[in-house]
């Protein structure tokens, strides 16, 4: 859903007119927001919907939040969206128009539920068709379905609230679904009518009140001096139901949700305000009505068409299949968004560590292993008799070549999931090209250098990596002709990650040291510069200098 936010100094009544101060065009709709909050706290997140040409570039925001946008139809004929007033003390009435997902059919659901398993949640919002229906069948599959009852209007009359792991209003919406105004009374009546099932009232600036059968739980809240508090029920939703699927107990959920609506009620905007998983931690661990420090400001990137390139009229508003209206020149379409706190997938706090221990350890493996040959030679020259005899360290030698072969595929496995994902066109195409050409460079590369040492063991029962005379037979016989186009094509990718790094420093404002950029850069050309031509000395280069180059490169 297209968000449509005006800022203006006071809501308007009743057939009064007033001058905006100013507007501007944002990703969102509650289902995006919810879905993109979660996966910045963490949460594998997949979101079904339907949006027209004009809204792409919420998608864009999505995936780029780390939401898996796939099941998300843009060919509709017109967009959801939403008119979001909100007046200088942060304020807001909001006016939506469904749309496009109101036309979500039961088939389409029960194809985006079918890899879903028991326990998976999910999360529901009274801005789509089917409702009801979406409810019994994900309930009957096992699944732990959610409802957000917003807008809360007539349909959510025939709901069977007993089919639902959960229910999240605010105070408009429980008086709603209730009649009672005050909210602990309204709480204990929308707990009757889910005995199983949890409830949450959020009650704005004052936290949040939930009950879980006959345990109550409150939370006062963060104080903050907010901008605009479009989406921070969203965020506090989507936080909320990241920390039920990560297994945290109730009132640390409700903490967390609570930092996230607050944390968001400090920018603009509903998704370009969602805050990441660190801010939301460290907020999460002060006291309730604690004073949070104001965000450090940010470049939002708009998210509205760039401006006409022919005589740059701006084209807030227009879709990318239209025309300039001020000179009939096609508009070109926005397909770039990417928030500053770069939290795709791909880029994940859980990710992005599990790639990173992997390499550590690796390189600890690889730095352990060529302490032996150092040591071995250190015995060779003041100790003979004490150190280890030489086929230990050919046999390290083995292990370290092994080591970089580990450390290359994982190079191109990360390069795969973290780098490809962050371009368009042709530079994602050529960069997997690059990616699958090296990988098959380097199994076959693999496989003849341990023939060779398979063969040498056969023949001679003990490994030759000293004997110049095997290591140019693998050279000639396996690896001649792989080696140069593997290296090229590694080189290629290197260089290509390179730019893709200075392209996201470039946007968002990042400054990395130009000493380390460049010893980055010298490095890595090194590294693969010095492996080839090391096989073709003796035992100095294959053995030390390779090991050496290739773990401080790293």
């Amino acid at each position: 859903m297209i968000d449509r936010v005006v800022r203006v100094e006071e809501l308007p009544r009743a057939g009064e007119t007033v001058a905006a101060l100013s507007s501007a065009t944002f990703p969102g709709g509650k289902g995006a927001n919810q879905a993109a909050a979660a996966a910045m706290c963490g949460a594998r997140v997949s979101m079904l919907g339907r949006t027209g040409v004009d809204g792409a570039f919420i998608v864009d925001a999505l995936r780029y939040a780390g939401v898996e946008t796939s099941s998300i139809d843009t060919n509709d004929t017109t967009s959801g969206a939403a008119l979001v007033m909100v007046n200088h003390r942060g304020e807001n009435a909001i006016v939506i128009a469904k749309e496009s997902n109101t036309r979500i059919s039961l088939i389409d659901v029960e194809e985006f539920l079918t890899p879903a398993t028991t326990g998976d949640i999910v999360l529901l919002q009274n801005e789509c068709a089917l409702l009801g229906e979406t409810i019994a069948h994900a309930s009957a599959r096992g699944l732990r379905v959610w409802l957000n009852a917003a807008p809360a209007d007539d349909s959510l009359r025939v709901i069977a609230f007993e089919k639902l792991a959960g229910l999240v209003v605010n105070e408009t919406e429980a008086h709603a679904l209730t009649g009672e105004v005050d909210p602990p009374r309204a709480l204990e009546l929308l707990s009757e009518r889910m005995p199983s099932g949890i409830v949450i009232i959020t009650l704005g600036a004052s936290g949040a009140i939930a009950a879980s059968g006959r345990e109550r739980h409150a939370h006062a809240g963060f104080v903050v001096n907010a901008r605009d508090t479009v989406g921070c029920g969203d965020a506090f939703v989507g936080a909320f139901l990241a920390a039920i699927a990560e297994g945290i107990d109730m009132p640390r959920a409700l903490t967390r949700a609570n930092a996230a609506g607050a944390l968001s009620a400090m920018s603009e905007g509903a998704i370009p305000s969602l805050p990441s998983r660190a801010e939301v931690d460290a907020a999460a661990q002060l006291p309730a009505g604690t004073r949070l420090a104001p965000r450090p400001p940010r470049a939002v990137p708009s998210h509205n068409p760039e401006p006409c390139r022919n005589c740059g009229y701006n084209l807030t508003g227009n879709t990318a299949a239209m025309r300039c209206p001020e000179c009939g020149a096609k508009v070109q379409p926005f397909n770039r968004s990417r928030p500053v706190w770069l939290q795709p997938v791909w880029l994940q706090t859980e990710s992005l560590t599990r790639v990173v221990l992997g390499a550590r350890i690796v390189s600890i493996v690889t730095a352990a292993l060529l302490a032996v040959p150092m040591l071995q030679l250190l015995g060779m020259f003041i100790v003979p008799r004490v150190w280890p005899a030489r086929s230990a360290w050919e046999v390290t030698a083995v292990a370290l070549i092994i080591a970089m072969f580990a450390q290359i595929v994982g190079q191109a496995i990360g390069t795969w999931m973290i780098a490809v994902p962050l371009l368009d066109g042709s530079r994602r195409v050529w960069l997997r090209a690059l990616l699958l050409v090296r990988a098959i460079l380097l199994l076959p590369l693999t496989l003849a250098f341990v023939a060779a040492i398979t063969a040498a063991l056969g023949a001679q029962g003990s490994l030759p990596l000293l004997d110049m005379q095997y290591m140019k037979g693998f050279l000639y016989s396996g690896g001649i002709l792989i080696v140069p186009f593997g290296l090229l094509v590694a080189f290629g990718c290197d260089i290509a990650v390179m730019r893709m790094v200075k392209s996201l420093v470039t946007d968002t404002g990042v400054t990395v040291p130009s000493g380390v950029s460049i010893r980055a850069e010298v490095m890595r050309i090194l590294m693969w510069i010095v492996l080839p031509l090391s096989l073709f000395t003796f035992w100095w280069g294959g053995v030390l200098l390779v090991p050496i180059v290739w773990v401080v490169a790293l």
